[in-house]
């Protein structure tokens, strides 16, 4: 097991206006190797950061579009259920109208039936008269009034006081 003693080169504090002046251009090759690793790595690192940011939008589009078409789906399906109900309550009330409209007619019919039968109930009658019980009753009044006026009672003279 050996260990790995090299170490990468401390990074170098930037230059300032005044240092940047001086020609020191030799530790840019020392640096090279190792700045072109970092570079590399952080080139792979935004490239994977771009290609998951791509994904991660691409899935959120996927799911918005999803979720999308489920509500227009559900808007739809309320929609036709609205309608069936709607047509189903249509239904029952023109069933309920035809239904009150054959009561009126049979209510009307039985009415029309009734007067029918009261007006040849009237018409039916016969206007009897029974002329015998007409007699008896005539000769039994005749013969109370004759009696009363002619018969065996007071005299004519009491019946004004005198």
């Amino acid at each position: 097991m050996a260990a790995n003693w090299s170490m990468s080169k401390p990074i170098a504090p930037k230059k300032t206006v005044e240092n940047s002046d001086s020609d020191d251009d030799d530790d840019d090759d020392d640096d090279s190797e190792a700045g072109k690793d970092l570079w590399g790595a952080a080139k792979k690192e935004a490239a994977s950061s771009k290609a998951r940011e791509a994904d991660r939008k691409a899935l959120d589009a996927k799911i918005q579009a999803e979720t999308e078409r489920t509500k227009k789906q559900r808007i739809a399906d309320a929609n036709a259920q609205a309608e069936q109900m709607r047509l189903k309550r249509l239904e029952e009330e023109e069933k309920e109208a035809r239904l009150r409209e054959e009561q009126e007619r049979e209510a009307e019919a039985a009415r029309k039936a009734a007067r029918q039968a009261a007006i040849a109930n009237v018409q039916n009658v016969e206007q009897t008269v029974d002329l015998d019980l007409q007699r008896d009753i005539m000769k039994q009044y005749e013969q109370n009034f004759m009696d009363k006026e002619f018969g065996g009672g007071a005299s004519p003279s009491s019946d004004f006081g005198f």
